[in-house]
């Protein structure tokens, strides 16, 4: 039965092989005292075999650059939008607001750049564009743009 695996599978006959390897009898060079005439043979490393899939990102990240990108942009919108007739303690509040989500936007983008070395997907992608955009807007706001 192993040796119909061995020919309907070569690669695993390979590996099996390969891992077979030090534990083959011992060459002829070796005395019947145990002793060897020469090195050893050479242990070859196993053959790498195709490269891996790329780790899958964990949808809950995600969520999280997108958390941190539109919900802030909404905020900093509504406050301005309903602070904008006030002055003085208003105008702090909103500076308030506008420093805090453009934190939390940037963090966002920090985020998504660093889920974007282990894949690319078009949500993460979306996310990322998404936050960069949202925090050029939030320092336009601050800046009086």
């Amino acid at each position: 039965m192993i040796a119909d695996e061995l020919r309907a599978d070569p690669s695993f006959a390979e590996r099996l092989r390969t891992v077979l390897q030090p534990l083959s009898p011992l060459p002829a060079h070796h005395h019947a005292h145990g002793f060897t005439t020469g090195p050893p043979p050479p242990v070859l490393p196993p053959r790498p075999t195709a490269s891996t899939p790329p780790a899958a990102l964990d949808p809950a990240e995600v969520r999280k650059v997108w958390l941190l990108g539109l919900p802030q942009f909404l905020l900093a919108y509504l406050v301005l939008s309903l602070t904008s007739r006030l002055i003085g303690t208003g105008m702090a509040f909103q500076v308030v607001v506008l420093l805090v989500s453009a934190g939390l936007a940037a963090y966002g983008g920090r985020r998504a750049f660093l889920l974007l070395r282990q894949a690319r997907t078009a949500p993460l992608i979306a996310a990322t564009v998404l936050d960069v955009l949202v925090l050029i807007r939030l320092v336009l706001w601050l800046v009086g743009g």
